[in-house]
């Protein structure tokens, strides 16, 4: 019988969190809120699909995150006068701001990682990861196909 992949691949997010999670919570957020933070801090404007699926989070809990992170001031929900049927989301000047506050203290921790893990094997795991990534994206457009 095999490992079980998912459990290896949940306990080792984990692990990863470890070093995240506290950061995180220093900048009374919770790790879905960073998600976004994050992803919107790399593309200032997103659908509101992709943004569910870049930050893997499902569409219906996104509404709730996204309506108390736009109360506390973080992000706009905007919707286009041409297609009221889209929603685009945005960090605001407070929410870019917290990333770059947040984004010193996120790059010392990956260089712990590092620094204990080494860069060599991040770089691996990094690769086999997206690789993996890679596969799954695969799998599902085989089977939207069908």
């Amino acid at each position: 019988m095999h490992n079980s992949l998912t459990i290896a691949l949940l306990q080792a997010r984990e692990t990863a969190m470890t070093f995240f999670r506290p950061i995180i919570k220093q900048h009374n957020l919770t790790e879905q809120q960073w998600r976004i933070v994050r992803v919107l801090a790399e593309h200032p404007s997103m659908d509101f699909h992709d943004l569910a699926f870049r930050t893997c989070i499902l569409r219906p809990s996104l509404t709730g995150i996204l309506t108390r992170m736009e109360r506390d001031g973080l992000v706009l929900r905007l919707k286009p006068l041409n297609d009221q049927r889209k929603l685009y989301v945005s960090l605001t000047r407070e929410g870019s701001a917290l990333y770059e506050r947040a984004q010193a203290q996120v790059e010392e921790a990956y260089q712990r990682i590092e620094a204990e893990y080494s860069p060599e094997k991040m770089q691996q795991l990094t690769a086999l990861l997206e690789a993996f990534i890679e596969l799954g994206n695969r799998h599902v457009a085989e089977r939207e196909e069908e």
